[in-house]
């Protein structure tokens, strides 16, 4: 089993009622476990919620939900949604669990490593996803080859991501496991909606459950149910925010349908529930960014502190506070695991570490503590000190930028050249920090065909350095002209059917026609080029490409071609009649035909 050495987790013999399963004790046992509940937004941040001061937005669920937390106001997670999420779900920072970034054939976790879900199940807990995943869209990266049990999710980054042309936040295409359906309700009402029907069932079954509300809002592009924006309509200075705050309002009411649902059950008590959010503001911070610099995408404070709720009434860790410990969204898999107890395999270690004894210490005696905030997208992949590293209330923002928060919150003054004892500690932190990650820094985790998902079907989400990720940026022909690399490995050598399409599959849509001049629903309006396609190219291995021409009014370009096992690299795209490439395939259907 897993053991995470260092973080007090317990890692040998059993801890649960050993009577077989079915029996009464065994069912009592069962009851008598916490369930466990982590709520994570997209796009929100700290500076995004009234109980931190917002002068406008009103949060009246989540403040009550702070009032009776322990609330981690020193909590950091990357400045991306991606490489948290890959975090929360292993314990290891995102340059060792390989999710580094959003796409760019980054975004995928090693396979090696044991996740959140994959614990759970193994210690008898139902496990379900609801909501967004974005740690990969096909086998064996999908929630249900990662240990959730039920998965009620959406492919990518969210609604108007580049697979999803014909979805919409207020009608919703979303996958129940593996099957498609459909909702004419909101997606996050959708979203709570389905969790709270799958709790309601585990609870009557006295089976615990560990849930996971992955929500795709407040992220854009932004659009509230009508009645959440006319709230906020004429409160702030533009549509756009007006909309952001009218999703977060959603969001509260939707924690608020949650609250009472356990109450209702009578399992409050014994709920274990996370509240984060995934990185910095995406839109609220030009109203209100609780004094920090940076939004979502940067290196600065306001990039990746967050706010981190934790309640447990059974779990008898005091009376709610806020607490200034250093801590990191790694740690709340180490946290869970030492707090419930759960039983893990030997030999494993996490990058975070459990924080059981701040929450059960009441701010006694924090300890110093060090670690580093980084992400690694193309131009950052071995781009030394794109990062933060976060001593207590010191940041060292880069190589040469250090600001003491505790009299600078804003870091508007770099006191580097009058700490220089400090600068070097926290530099040869980095510098060691550094060595672990770099031997493996460069290495993609592939993307699987010929296995288990026959045919499979891959975007341009995960194009190796320099992924094509939403729809208006398809509609518009973004990218090289010859497309992206996507690292497979073809688990079975032989014949493929290779399908080349502009366009998602389902959607049915001619080659040579224009893309749509908005995207659904969506704010980002583009001109929608069409293109003279004329031929389909596929390369393996930087070969020279095998072409086929398109039939008149065709929807794809079919090439049949022999592939090697092992790891590959494909690219193909599309020519124009005198042969000369005009954009990339930015979706291919693989098989095995053979």
């Amino acid at each position: 089993m897993l053991c995470c050495a260092g973080n007090g987790a317990k890692s040998a013999g059993p801890t649960r009622d050993q009577s077989s399963p079915g029996t009464a004790s065994h069912s009592r046992q069962l009851q008598q476990r916490p369930n466990v509940i982590i709520v994570l937004t997209d796009d929100q941040g700290f500076g995004d919620f009234s109980c931190h001061g917002n002068p406008i937005l009103q949060t009246p669920a989540l403040d009550k939900l702070h009032s009776e937390s322990i609330r981690f106001s020193n909590f950091h997670v990357t400045p991306l949604c991606t490489p948290t999420r890959g975090q929360l779900m292993t314990g290891l920072d995102a340059m060792n669990n390989k999710a580094s970034t959003v796409g760019r054939g980054l975004a995928l976790m090693r396979r090696d490593i044991p996740t959140m879900p994959e614990i759970f199940k193994q210690n008898g807990y139902q496990t379900g996803i609801f909501g967004k995943w974005h740690l990969g869209d096909t086998y064996p990266d999908r929630p249900t080859d990662r240990g959730f049990q039920k998965a009620i999710w959406i492919k990518g980054w969210g609604i108007y991501s580049e697979t999803e042309y014909d979805n919409d936040y207020y009608q919703t295409r979303y996958f129940d496991s593996l099957e498609t359906r459909y909702s004419d309700k909101y997606c996050t009402d959708l979203w709570f909606d389905q969790a709270m029907d799958w709790m309601d069932k585990m609870s009557d079954e006295n089976q615990p459950f560990f849930t996971y509300l992955s929500l795709n809002a407040p992220h854009g592009p932004f659009h509230a149910p009508k009645e959440d924006f006319d709230f906020y309509r004429g409160k702030v200075s533009d549509n756009k925010t007006a909309s952001f705050f009218g999703m977060i309002r959603n969001i509260d009411q939707n924690m608020a349908r949650l609250d009472d649902w356990l109450k209702k059950k009578n399992i409050q008590d014994n709920t274990l529930i996370f509240f984060m959010t995934d990185n910095g503001s995406a839109a609220g911070a030009k109203v209100y960014n609780a004094a920090m610099r940076g939004e979502k995408g940067s290196n600065y404070e306001g990039g990746h502190r967050v706010p981190c709720f934790i309640r447990w009434p059974n779990g008898n860790l005091g009376d709610a506070r806020t607490v200034n410990y250093a801590s990191q969204v790694q740690d709340i898999l180490p946290t869970v695991i030492d707090l419930l107890p759960l039983e893990v395999d030997h030999g494993h270690r996490f990058d975070g570490e459990s924080l059981k004894s701040i929450l059960k210490a009441e701010n006694k005696d924090l300890k110093d503590r060090m670690f580093v905030v980084q992400y690694a997208g193309l131009e950052q992949l071995q781009q030394k000190y794109f990062s933060a590293v976060v001593w207590n209330s010191w940041r060292l923002v880069g190589e040469n930028e250090l600001y003491d928060l505790s009299k600078d919150p804003g870091q508007k003054n770099n006191i580097a050249s009058a700490r220089p004892k400090v600068l070097k500690k926290m530099r040869d932190f980095y510098e060691g920090w550094w060595k672990k990650v770099l031997p493996g820094i460069g290495e993609y985790v592939p993307l699987v065909v010929g296995s288990k998902e026959n045919p499979v079907t891959l975007s341009s989400d995960l194009w190796a350095g320099g992924s094509i990720n939403s729809q208006w940026k398809v509609a518009n022909g973004a990218g090289s002209p010859t497309g992206g690399v996507w690292h497979i490995h073809v688990e079975e050598p032989g014949q493929y059917r290779i399908e080349l399409n502009r366009w998602p599959f389902h959607l049915q849509r001619q080659l040579t026609i224009a893309g749509p001049e908005q995207a659904v629903g969506g704010t980002d309006i583009t001109p929608g080029k069409a293109f003279p396609i004329e031929f389909g190219c596929v390369a393996l291995n930087n070969s020279r490409p095998v072409i086929m021409r398109a039939s008149q009014g065709a929807t794809k370009i079919t090439i049949d071609i022999t592939l090697p096992g092992g790891e590959n690299q494909l690219q193909a795209w599309f020519n124009d009649k005198e042969g000369k490439a005009i954009c990339g395939a930015y979706f291919l259907r693989m098989e095995r035909i053979d």
